[in-house]
């Protein structure tokens, strides 16, 4: 029987069982193309029994010498396989596990790249400047994504009635793994957002962030926003990115003594070690700190 027959079994397993969102179950579907064109190429036939820990082991080779795959990426294609054969051994398709040998790369401990806050102010006080009559809605959709932590696809699927005024708390529905958190919103925010929503009045589209032709902003529109008010401020060429936005908070809060398991609770990580890696950019804070002492 072909792998991709018990494949499309696994994805169903991940859906429905493990919650597995659209974009893992694609990144899982990609992953999986890579490995099954590797062993067709290399006349192994896309079966059960003829993949051994011996194949898998080639396979990674072909990643990294070949396709020249970074270790994070390499990572990941590891990890897709390493379910797909932990789920093949759990419905007792297989009895041994051809990936129990497999060791991934060492995860690479990068230091965030983020805005300052003084930046962040400047790249939002442009939208007034630059936005014409998308001013408001450029500015209210960057300072979520700066104020409140979101991921870009977290507040691209942001409703109105996420949004509680009274409590300025936002519902996030839609975050990795599915899950749910609240975020309270500062005050300031929450006043851009309200002055937003009564140029929406009758609300025809329940979609707090819509494209002129009046349809929920998409993620490439939502990238050029962004690139168009990097360039604008000059802040373009420093690596920042829309999802540095989101870095820049986290490593703010850390800046500001919040406490590490609150930073994790308002970014929705699943993992603290996740979270862990904003305290290096608190040291790089400190340090700064330490050197504008009048010590030689």
């Amino acid at each position: 029987m072909n792998i991709w027959d018990y494949f499309e079994e696994f994805i169903d397993y991940m859906a429905v069982e493990k919650n597995a969102s659209d974009h893992t179950k694609a990144n899982y579907r990609s992953d999986f193309k890579i490995f099954t064109n590797f062993l067709v190429t290399n006349g192994i036939k896309p079966e059960l029994e003829t993949i051994t820990t011996r194949e898998i082991r080639k396979y990674l080779v072909y990643l990294k010498n070949e396709k020249e795959y970074e270790n994070e990426t390499i990572r990941r294609k590891i990890n897709s396989l390493r379910s797909f054969f932990k789920f093949l051994t759990e419905q007792e398709y297989i009895i041994k596990n051809p990936m129990l040998p497999i060791k991934a790369p060492k995860k690479e401990q990068k230091i965030p790249i983020y805005l300052s806050d003084k930046e962040i102010e400047t790249l939002i006080q442009a939208t007034m400047k630059y936005g014409k009559e998308n001013s408001l809605r450029d500015k209210c959709f960057l300072k979520i994504l700066a104020y409140t932590g979101m991921r870009r696809q977290e507040a691209l699927k942001l409703n109105w009635e996420d949004i509680d005024f009274n409590q300025n708390i936002i519902k996030i529905k839609f975050g990795k793994g599915k899950k749910e958190r609240l975020v309270p919103m500062v005050e300031s925010l929450a006043t851009d957002l309200w002055a937003y929503l009564q140029t929406r009045l009758p609300l025809s589209n329940q979609a707090v962030f819509i494209s002129n032709a009046g349809n929920r902003l998409t993620p490439s529109p939502a990238q050029n926003i962004f690139r168009k008010y990097l360039k604008k401020t000059g802040l373009d060429g420093k690596g920042y990115s829309i999802h540095k936005l989101r870095h820049s908070y986290a490593s703010l809060l850390i800046q500001n003594d919040v406490d590490l398991l609150s930073v994790q609770k308002l970014l929705g990580h699943s993992d603290l070690n996740s979270t862990k890696v904003y305290t290096h950019v608190n040291m790089d804070y400190l340090k700064e700190q330490v050197e504008k002492l009048p010590f030689k």
